[in-house]
This record gives structure tokens, C-alpha cells and sequence, in this order.
């Protein structure tokens, strides 16, 4: 009883963390998003399943590093995912948005296959990667506000869409670890 209390604590500091630091790299901070958060999502995979091959959860900073800007007016550096999905769908921002971000939601969890080869648990990975996805594809790139935040002395407007993102993708992911459906 004393293990899963700690295991859910864990889980939920893990979420809060996620959450926020995914929001305040949205800031200009983006080396938290692409280093910090695949590290200490690795590092709480590495202690609950100690095995090595969950290293390979690093990986996710590859997608988070990607650039996903799609092709607009007020944009003139578009990623090369943006441009694809401008290629795909030219009349489209709707579908392009989908489209890139999709893509994005779709290699971070490709970056988690380790887990499930671990642990044999196929139907909570599959199940958090449709959330991920399905998160990235529908959700954020949309606008939903912002939520200033005082941090060294320095107001911040944290995105209430990187908050939900990077929230709902830490639900997932700690999912797909701990293997708690199947």
C-alpha cells in the first residue's frame, strides 16, 4: 500500500511538473521542452521499470524539438513539417495543424515503444498514444488564453493550451509506464 501511494505521488509531481514547465518553455525557455521534459520523464521510467532499454524514452526530445509552425500570412519561417502539411492541404490550415501536429504527438510515443516491450502491457500504450495524439492533433494548436506567472522577479504568461498539452501528454505517459489498464 505504502509503494502505490508513493507511486502516485510520484505520477502527479510528475504531471505538475510536465504541465508547467511545458507551458513556461512556450516563453522562448524551449530547452526545457526539448531536454528537460524527455529526461525526467526517462529518469521516472527508468525507477519504476529499472530497465535500461527505457533509456531509449529520451528519444522524445526529438519530436519536441521539431519545429511545427504550418505555412500562414503573419508566418514567414514556416518548420519543413509545416510546409509538407501546407503541400498536403493547401486550402486547409484546419487539416494542416492537424496534420503536423499529428505527426509530432505520433513520434513521442513511437519515442515510449520501449515501455511496452518491457512490460508486455500493449493495450495501455496504445491507449496513451491515441491520447497524445490525439491531444497534439486537436488541441494544441489552438488558442485558449494565458495565466500570468511571477517567476525570478519576472511576470511570464504561461499558455493555458501548453498547460492542457503538456498536462493531458504527462496523463499519457504516465500511463503508458505504469501500465494501468490491461
Amino acid at each position: 500500500m505504502k509503494n502505490f501511494f508513493k507511486k502516485i505521488l510520484g505520477s502527479v509531481g510528475l504531471i505538475a511538473v510536465v504541465a508547467f514547465l511545458g507551458a513556461l518553455s512556450g516563453q522562448n525557455w524551449k530547452w526545457l521542452r526539448r531536454f528537460i521534459i524527455p529526461l525526467l520523464v526517462t529518469i521516472y521510467a527508468y525507477f519504476l521499470l529499472q530497465n535500461w532499454w527505457v533509456l531509449s524514452c529520451y528519444l522524445m526530445a526529438f519530436p519536441l524539438s521539431l519545429g511545427y509552425g504550418t505555412v500562414s500570412p503573419d508566418d514567414d519561417k514556416p518548420s519543413w513539417l509545416g510546409k509538407i502539411a501546407y503541400k498536403l492541404f493547401p486550402k486547409s490550415q484546419f487539416l494542416q495543424n492537424v496534420f503536423a501536429r499529428g505527426i509530432v504527438g505520433k513520434l513521442i510515443s513511437l519515442s515510449m515503444l520501449s515501455v511496452p516491450l518491457i512490460t508486455h502491457n500493449w493495450l495501455s500504450y496504445a491507449i496513451g498514444s491515441w491520447i497524445i495524439i490525439g491531444i497534439w492533433s486537436l488541441v494544441s494548436w489552438r488558442a485558449f488564453g494565458s495565466i500570468p506567472v511571477k517567476l525570478f522577479n519576472k511576470e511570464y504568461q504561461l499558455l493555458n493550451v501548453d498547460l492542457v498539452v503538456y498536462g493531458v501528454t504527462a496523463c499519457a505517459l504516465v500511463l503508458i509506464i505504469n501500465g494501468w489498464v490491461g
